[in-house]
């Protein structure tokens, strides 16, 4: 009886062991299968226990059993000062702790989980760290983005006021330049003129920097075309400047025929050329500008490298900020703001690494396009539309100078102060257009456009506005309005818009009447 009681005994212990060995093999496999370092460690830092992915990158490919702790998750020879054991132990709750590891060059947070006997003291702990670059990094960009729509609310209104005053001053200039002959008058009409159209590009890029607008018509860009023509646009800077300082900038382009992006060619030209002129100014000493383009699941990868001074991890972290400049009273600060604004709106993304020492890497992603053969066909010359406009606007020298541009070409123009008062007179005549203000007291001009809408459809209504629209195209014609003019506008473009709203018009009537 008594050996088979021992018996009994000895095959419990047996099973008991297996399910053990069992249950310690199930649990090394999914310890090892979590993508955190884990270590088991005694109350003297030596680690006893550790799973697959600490030992792969923290002992780079050996087992860190044995070692410190400080030694194999900081590469220290001391115990840290900054160790998470301390406080978890003081506070009672596991407190976390970011750090920065020059060895790999990424951010990691480290969790100390402490092990007590019945008496409370201190038998070891478990030690958890996780690689947090990645979620940073989201977090960093996310944070941008708000930033940029914050300081885009704050700007839009500064330069709505802004391109009022610049619409006044060159429709006057632009009047005034008709009604003389002396040079010196006309020479200093258009310094003005020219000071102004630079007003406007500030303001333009004061909104343009966090505007997310994705309703322009893009068109297939040959990338090696438009590359080619931004460094023959910038070779003053990159290598007549360069040389009279009698150092040397070699831009190497790297960038197969035939890839195409969808894109604004005005807009994207303006954004690689401040690229180029950043990357030359990070090269005091010459250097080389790298250049590639690939084609990746579908979209244009563009780089632009340079083997200049670099950039600090602060710096880095600001170069998107408007008004932010590394080059004192040179810089304006609106460059790789500017830059931001275009590849958003082009659906794209952009990316900056730097090393000091090393160099900085652009990385712009924009989607692709296809190649369109180009015509042969000469479009016939615009006939003059002759229109009756009415204009409606609260801003009186607005009104009196597009009065005086559009009768001074033929047309038969009505202004009016009020939206009530522009309704009444609507509503009294047969007008071809409408242009209406935006922002006026007693209604905006999506109301007006709306009830014009509503009593005659076939008027063309154009929306005037000193704001940044971030409507999409078609979202604007719901809402009545058939074209945008930002201001401030120059007459040329002016005169275009007219004729395409009379020829509209023109079409509409003809559609009801056949």
């Amino acid at each position: 009886m008594r050996s088979g009681k021992n018996k009994k005994r000895k095959l419990i212990k047996i099973f008991v062991m297996l399910v053990e060995m069992e249950l310690e093999k199930h649990l090394k496999t999914i310890f090892d299968n979590i993508t955190e370092f884990i270590a088991l460690c005694d109350k003297d830092f030596n680690i006893i226990y550790s799973n697959r992915p600490a030992d792969i990158v923290l002992g780079q490919g050996q087992s860190i059993i044995g070692t410190k702790c400080y030694s194999s998750y900081r590469g220290k020879t001391e115990k840290c000062a900054d160790c998470p054991l301390k406080p978890s132990m003081e506070s009672g709750t596991v407190i976390p702790l970011e750090s920065f590891d020059e060895r790999f060059g990424e951010y990691f947070e480290e969790r100390a989980y402490p092990i007590t006997n019945e008496s409370g003291e201190l038998d070891g702990f478990v030690l958890m760290s996780k690689n947090l670059t990645k979620s940073r990094e989201i977090e960093e960009k996310y944070a941008q983005s708000k930033k940029l729509a914050a300081l885009g609310q704050i700007s839009s209104g500064v330069a709505h006021d802004f391109n009022n005053v610049l619409t006044g001053v060159l429709g006057r200039v632009q009047l005034i330049k008709r009604q003389t002959e002396d040079p010196r008058v006309l020479k200093n009409l258009e310094m003005i003129e020219t000071a102004a159209h630079d007003g406007s590009a500030t303001v333009k890029r004061m909104q343009d920097f966090a505007r997310l607008r994705t309703d322009e018509k893009f068109i297939p860009i040959d990338v090696r075309e438009i590359i080619d023509e931004v460094l023959a646009l910038t070779r003053p800077k990159w290598r007549d400047n360069a040389e009279m300082q009698g150092v040397i900038i070699e831009p190497v382009v790297d960038i197969e025929k035939e890839i195409y992006l969808l894109g604004d060619p005005s807009d994207l030209k303006g954004a690689f050329t401040n690229l180029i002129f950043n990357a030359v100014d990070a090269m005091p000493e010459g250097g080389v500008l790298t250049i590639t383009a690939r084609i990746m699941d579908e979209k244009v990868v563009i780089e632009f490298k340079d083997t200049g001074i670099g950039m600090t991890e602060d710096t880095l972290e600001r170069i998107y900020d408007p008004f932010f400049s590394t080059k004192g009273v040179k810089g304006t600060g609106l460059g790789m703001s500017e830059v931001y604004g275009v590849i958003k709106r082009h659906r794209g993304s952009i990316e900056a690494t730097s090393k000091i020492g090393k160099g900085t890497n652009i990385s712009i992603t924009i989607p692709s396009g296809e190649r369109v053969l180009k015509t042969d066909e000469k479009e016939s010359e615009e006939d003059k539309y002759l229109s009756k406009i009415l204009i409606i606007d609260d801003e009186e020298y607005i009104l009196d100078m597009l009065e005086e541009l559009l009768e001074d070409q033929g047309h038969s123009v009505t202004t009016s102060l009020s939206t009530s008062n522009g309704l009444e007179l609507f509503q009294k005549s047969n007008f071809d257009i409408v242009i209406t203000d935006l922002g006026m007291p007693e209604m905006s001009g999506w109301e007006v456009a709306e009830r014009i809408k509503k009593i005659n459809k076939t008027v063309s209504v154009v929306l005037l506005t000193g704001w940044a629209l971030n409507l999409e195209a078609e979202k604007i014609k719901e809402n009545g309005v058939d074209f945008t003019l930002q201001k401030p506008f120059n007459e040329e473009n002016l005169y275009q818009l007219i004729q395409d709203a009379k020829k509209l018009k023109d079409q509409r009537t003809s559609d009801l009447s056949s």
